[in-house]
């Protein structure tokens, strides 16, 4: 079996994709119940999974999380630049970055999120 299998799929809930990590997931989320809040009401990840991200994933930009660890991005991606704000601040508390590298990171972000906003 590889990492993250877990014979108990129906227990995963909203965090199946993570396996057997979801239960490491729930741990941050009951230290502190501010992580179990949704990043944005249109998709179903919560200020947790970022912290995972950093933590356990090597997540280091913005752009990574929203693109390749969470996908919302590519599902939703004004959705997406709604949450960077959230995303940018806790990476910033947990990586040690400055206001001025926060504002480039979410630039950086927006800049590259621009190109997969669909016109209406």
């Amino acid at each position: 079996r590889i990492h993250g299998w877990s014979d108990d799929v129906e227990q995963l809930g909203a965090l199946v994709v993570y396996g057997s990590d979801a239960a490491e997931i729930r741990k941050l989320i009951q230290a502190d119940t501010q992580l179990g809040r949704r990043l944005q009401p249109a998709l179903p990840y919560v200020q947790a999974e970022v912290i995972w991200a950093v933590r356990h994933e090597m997540a280091r930009t913005i752009e990574d999380v929203l693109a390749r660890r969470m996908r919302a991005l590519f599902m939703n991606a004004r959705a997406a630049l709604e949450m960077a704000p959230t995303v940018a601040e806790l990476m910033a508390g947990e990586l040690g970055w400055t206001a001025d590298f926060r504002e480039t990171q979410l630039k950086a972000f927006g800049d590259t999120a621009k190109n997969y906003v669909l016109s209406n």
